[in-house]
This record gives C-alpha cells, sequence and structure tokens, in this order.
C-alpha cells in the first residue's frame, strides 16, 4: 500500500478538520475540472496511462473503497482490509467510455458523502486501528491518507492537462 500522508499525533486529530479538509479540496478542484471538456477529458496523459476520466474514476473507487473501511473501522476496530486491484476497477467500471460530466458527479457526490461520514466520527475513533493490505494504520491516518492521495492524483492532472 503506497502511503500519502505523513503520521500524525491521532490524539491532535478532529473529524471535523478532517471532514473541512476534503469538502476543501472538492471545492478547490471542481471550478478548475468542470472547465476540462469531454475531448480533454478523454485523452490519457501519454499512451499507457489513464485519462482524467481514469483519473477521477480511480478516484471514485477510492471513495467506494475507503467510505467502507472509515464506516466498518468504527464498528469494529482491528479489521483487516485487502487492497484492491486498481486498474482493474478503472477497466471494469469503464470510466473512459462515461460523459466526463456523469464521472465528475458520481465522484463529487460520493465524496461529499465520504466527508459527511467523517465529520460525525466520535473524537475516540480515531485513534481506532485496523490494517489496510496488510498496513497498519489507525481510522485518523486512513483519512489523512485518502484526503492526500485525493489531492497528489488531482495535482498531477492539474499539471498535465494544464500543459495541453
Amino acid at each position: 500500500m503506497v502511503m500519502y500522508a505523513q503520521v500524525s499525533d491521532v490524539a491532535l486529530l478532529d473529524s471535523t478538520a478532517l471532514s473541512d479538509r476534503l469538502s476543501e479540496v472538492l471545492r478547490g478542484a471542481m471550478p478548475w475540472l468542470v472547465t476540462i471538456s469531454e475531448a480533454e477529458a478523454s485523452v490519457p496523459e501519454h499512451p499507457g496511462k489513464w485519462s482524467a476520466k481514469q483519473v477521477i474514476g480511480h478516484l471514485i473507487d477510492s471513495a467506494v473503497n475507503n467510505l467502507g473501511r472509515i464506516v466498518r473501522l468504527q464498528i469494529e476496530p482491528g479489521q483487516s482490509f485487502p487492497g484492491y486491484e486498481q486498474m482493474e476497477w478503472v477497466d471494469l467500471q469503464h470510466y473512459a467510455e462515461r460523459e466526463w460530466a456523469q464521472v465528475l458527479a458520481l465522484w463529487f457526490a460520493l465524496n461529499e458523502q465520504v466527508a459527511w461520514t467523517i465529520g460525525h466520527i466520535e473524537r475516540g475513533r480515531l485513534g481506532n486501528i485496523g490494517s489496510v493490505a496488510g498496513a497498519s494504520l489507525t481510522l485518523g491516518f486512513l483519512i489523512e491518507d485518502y484526503i492526500a492521495h485525493m489531492q497528489h492524483h488531482l495535482r498531477l492532472m492539474q499539471a498535465w492537462i494544464g500543459k495541453r
């Protein structure tokens, strides 16, 4: 499992602040994402790489997987979650064939739900420990890493689409 965030002191984490951070990422990205045309969203960065539709599709898959982890770790700490085959998830869901507006709407709606759920986590549960793909982590770190992962992909995508 690739990690994108630095480990924080879980005692300093606050679910409302984490929710707000995710909401800020969403609201910061949407103004430029909606300016990407259907044609631009369909062209891969390079041959063999994902298009913007597929990158956002990957972030949809991340939301689906992580929302389940976030809820389950609140219910029963100590759970172990598998990773997932990211390339296959993107391919099997055919994001490249969907309309850009539909992909964006799904990404935004799912992440609004993730942010809503995060904002309602009891502070003490942020320290619940579980594992993802064999890596032990706290619920708080899972959320921080989820947000950092999203920011990573959005930054990269903004850079290569902006060069066209």
